[in-house]
C-alpha cells in the first residue's frame, strides 16, 4: 500500500481505492453505534475479499455478549473499506468454522482480532485484569494444550468462541501462515445488558486504536512482502 501523507476528509472506501494506506485516517465515534456487518452472527466466513486474497482479518467474538463483540465489529469496518488484497471474515461463529475459514484460503498473513478476557470467567459481567488494555503478540506464542485438545474441540462444539480457542484449534487441525498476529483487548463486560452496537467505556475509548494496530499490521506485512 502507499502511503500518503494527508488522508484528512477523504473517505476510507476512496483511500482504499487508490491503495493508500488508511491507518491514519480519523474515523468518527467512540466505538457505539457501529453496524454488525452484513452477516454478523448469521454465517461464519468470508465477508470482504476471497480466498486468494495475501491477508485475512478474523474478526472473533460473540455478537451479543457486549464487549466481547468488538472483534467482529472491527472485521466490519474493515470490510466496509474493500481494501485491495484483504480478505475479511466474521468468526463469530465456533473455533472449527474459523480454523476451515482460516486453512482454506491461499493467505501469506493472518490477524486474527477480538477481545479476550484474562482472569475470571467468560459471560460473567466481571472485568477483565485490565480493561481496555490492548495486547499484540504472533499466533505462534499460544500453545496447544495436547493433554486436553479433546476437551477443547468438545467446548469449540459447546460455542466456546474465543480467541484463544481459535488459534488453539487452528494450530491442532491445521496451521497459520508464518508471522500470523493475534491483536485482542481487554473487556470490561462481558455479558448481557448492552444494546447491540454498545461497548463499555474501557473499550469503546480503545476501539479506534484496536482497528488502526489491525491496520499497521496489514501494512507492515505488506510492506515486508514487497
Amino acid at each position: 500500500m502507499e502511503r500518503s501523507d494527508d488522508l484528512s476528509g477523504q473517505d476510507p472506501q476512496t483511500a482504499a481505492e487508490r491503495g493508500l494506506e488508511i491507518s491514519d485516517h480519523q474515523t468518527g465515534g467512540s466505538g457505539h453505534g457501529y453496524s454488525k456487518g452484513r452477516s454478523y452472527g448469521t454465517a461464519a466466513g468470508l465477508i470482504a475479499g476471497d480466498r486468494t486474497a495475501s491477508q485475512l482479518v478474523v474478526g472473533v467474538g460473540y455478537p451479543y455478549l457486549s464487549d466481547l463483540a468488538v472483534g467482529n465489529v472491527v472485521a466490519d469496518r474493515v470490510a466496509e473499506w474493500d481494501l485491495p488484497e484483504i480478505a475479511v471474515a466474521d468468526c463469530s461463529h465456533t473455533p472449527i468454522a474459523a480454523y476451515q475459514t482460516i486453512t482454506k484460503g491461499e493467505y501469506d498473513n493472518v490477524v486474527v482480532v477480538g477481545a479476550r478476557k484474562r482472569g475470571g470467567g467468560l459471560n460473567t459481567g466481571t472485568p477483565s485484569n485490565d480493561p481496555g488494555a490492548i495486547h499484540t503478540y504472533p499466533t505462534e506464542t499460544i500453545d496447544v494444550p495436547e493433554d486436553d485438545i479433546v476437551d477443547r474441540i468438545a467446548e469449540c462444539a459447546m460455542g466456546s468462541n474465543t480467541i484463544e480457542n481459535v488459534v488453539i484449534i487452528t494450530k491442532a487441525l491445521g496451521e497459520f501462515p508464518s508471522g500470523s498476529m493475534v491483536i485482542d483487548i481487554e473487556p470490561e463486560y462481558d455479558s448481557w445488558g448492552y444494546a447491540i452496537e454498545e461497548f463499555s467505556p474501557a473499550v469503546s475509548d480503545r476501539f479506534d486504536q484496536l482497528v488502526d494496530l489491525v491496520l499497521d499490521e496489514l501494512e507492515t506485512s505488506y510492506s515486508s512482502s514487497e
